[in-house]
């Protein structure tokens, strides 16, 4: 039972940094720059446009971690909700 309240505040805490303006506008921004970026690369710098693109990857994996977490804590507390154990 611990775990599950431990995975429950997880969740929350997560749910809370991803709607932080500064943590929400500094992902956007490593997002759209890399964006920008990679499509301003010339075609023939593969090197670049594959950094581009791994810097890319990482920042959409760490946002995909924060939403799974606060969906698995969401499914948790329904769980807690319902007397599922």
């Amino acid at each position: 039972m611990v775990d599950k309240d431990k995975q429950i505040q997880e969740g929350q805490r997560a749910k809370e940094l991803l709607e932080n303006p500064m943590v929400s506008n500094a992902l956007n921004n490593i997002l759209n720059d890399g964006y920008q970026s990679w499509i301003s690369t010339e075609a023939s710098d593969s090197k670049a446009r594959e950094t581009l693109y791994h810097q890319q990857i990482a920042a959409l994996k760490f946002k995909q971690v924060l939403i799974n977490t606060i969906e698995n804590g969401v499914i948790l507390e329904q769980e807690n909700k319902q007397g599922v154990k």
